[in-house]
């Protein structure tokens, strides 16, 4: 009975002390090392794109600015529409990282989606935002919009090659973030996303914790998202993606 007292008095401890560095590490407030893809040899493949004439391709632009956006370090909140469209002040809920980096990079969401619901109103949920000044932020109506005009891609992160700087990923539990321009020791993605007020940092190695449940849907930016086709609204794998260097 003693033997067993110590035992407990020595193993739950450190069972407990483990549960807590693991959770630490697991959301990322222990550090998680970063890489550069072209140290795994995945290639730098771009959309293609210029869609503000900037001369900078899309892809570059998206996770320039979803790093922007984050660089502000808005508070999480709870859904909530704004007059102005994006909140006026510094917060935002789960959408926003993608739809302010996508306008950032030309794209104005808060139009084409709200369009693209005027037409098709049968292909989104209506239990979700419909106005104008809120529809674009949603993860739901993003993942709708994206589903029908962007690049699909594969779902499985451990395909390196397909997953690339300025992609999109939407996960089952609601929520969604911008594709990093960073991988962790397996050659995984960091991405960018906002989901709580104290999340530690923005830019995060989280793929692989399936926190978010199963991944709904991978997409990169496509040409086709600032002129859909309303008669043939769907996702075909990009055969514009060029490689650079």
């Amino acid at each position: 009975m003693k033997s067993l007292r110590i035992i407990l008095l020595i193993f739950v401890p450190l069972f407990v002390l483990g549960f807590f560095i693991s959770t630490l590490y697991k959301w990322n407030y222990i550090q998680h090392t970063q890489h550069y893809p072209d140290e795994f040899n995945i290639p730098n493949l771009r959309v293609g794109y210029d869609a503000n004439k900037n001369r900078i391709d899309d892809s570059v632009d998206i996770v320039e600015g979803a790093k922007e956006f984050v660089a502000k370090n808005p508070k999480h909140e709870i859904f909530t529409e704004y007059s102005s469209g994006f909140p006026n002040k510094n917060v935002g809920s789960n959408g926003d990282p993608v739809a302010y980096a996508f306008r950032y990079a030309g794209y104005d969401l808060q139009k084409l989606i709200n369009d693209d619901i005027q037409k098709n109103p049968e292909a989104y949920d209506s239990s979700r935002p419909q106005s104008e000044n809120a529809a674009f932020r949603d993860v739901k109506n993003l993942e709708v919009y994206f589903s029908r005009y962007a690049d699909k891609h594969d779902n499985d992160y451990y395909n390196l090659n397909d997953w690339q700087t300025g992609d999109v990923v939407f996960f089952e539990k609601n929520h969604c973030a911008v594709v990093a321009d960073r991988v962790n020791d397996n050659g995984v993605r960091f991405i960018i996303h906002l989901f709580w007020e104290h999340q530690a940092g923005y830019f995060q190695d989280i793929l692989e914790t399936n926190a978010w449940g199963k991944v709904t849907g991978h997409y990169r930016a496509s040409s086709r998202m600032l002129s859909p086709k309303t008669d043939n609204p769907t996702s075909k794998q990009s055969v514009k993606t060029t490689i650079t260097e």
